[in-house]
């Protein structure tokens, strides 16, 4: 392997741990409440209806 792909490779697995896994794990505990996703529903489709007009 050369000195760019080890490079590489370091920032993605720096990627992974410190953005990616805690966006999951937000979105998993957020989701899990029943009123959190109604919420998160609602918000979704206003924002469907404002990107239709």
């Amino acid at each position: 392997m050369t000195y760019k792909q080890i490079e590489a490779s370091r920032e993605l697995r720096l990627w992974i741990g410190q953005v990616i896994i805690p966006a999951i794990s937000v979105s998993v505990v957020l989701l899990s409440n029943p009123d959190m996703r109604r919420v998160v529903a609602e918000k979704v489709e206003s924002i469907k209806q404002k990107i239709r007009t």
